[in-house]
């Protein structure tokens, strides 16, 4: 794969599509009982992990992804980052992208869940059959620097949810309502118009 030199050339500005079905819930969270008293008897004293992400970008064009590419509509801070990343019509579709996320700790990210979009195809003819289909993953990576291999360019739209977790904290599982405590959502949502 080659680098690009200018990390704009493959980043389109567009209007945020319709959000995908694995969007996170943004604002209103209900509390349960356990969560609330969980968090209330926590030590926040010198033990506290931060779990946001200290970089995030694609390698291969170099493209930062930063609050440039929040999402308007949806959270972006406080434990759930959502970002719109477009990419380039003219990127060729056989291309991955590697999803280079830094942390300034030791942790954990998780690749919970990813849903894979629409395939980008040259006739019509080619597109029957062809459906969105989402899945539940457990991969992980740990250390401070985090490379997933994402097969964006070949599809319409793609979504991705990493959660940054410290080790023995949380995982996919645990209740959302820790996000910002335990882990760091993260929601990524690649898309672009076929050529």
């Amino acid at each position: 794969m080659t680098s690009s030199s200018s990390s704009s050339s493959n980043m389109t500005s567009s209007q945020e599509p319709e959000l995908p079905p694995t969007a996170s819930p943004s604002g209103d969270r209900s509390t349960s009982f356990l969560a609330a008293e969980a968090q209330s008897s926590l030590d926040w004293g010198s033990d506290w992990i931060d779990t946001t992400i200290s970089s995030i970008q694609i390698m291969e064009i170099q493209q930062t992804i930063d609050r440039r590419f929040c999402s308007r509509s949806l959270q972006c801070g406080s434990g759930n980052y959502n970002y719109y990343i477009p990419v380039n019509k003219y990127t060729p579709t056989n291309v991955k992208f590697s999803l280079e996320i830094n942390t300034t700790e030791p942790l954990i990210v998780f690749q919970c869940t990813f849903t894979l979009g629409n395939v980008c195809f040259q006739s019509q003819g080619e597109a029957r059959g062809v459906q969105s289909h989402q899945e539940v993953s457990q991969e992980m990576t740990q250390g401070y620097q985090h490379i997933w291999n994402l097969p964006v360019a070949p599809l319409f739209d793609s979504s991705y949810h990493f959660r940054v977790a410290a080790p023995d904290l949380a995982d996919c599982s645990t209740d959302p309502y820790f996000a910002g405590i335990f882990f760091t959502d993260y929601f990524f949502y690649f898309y672009r118009h076929c050529a």
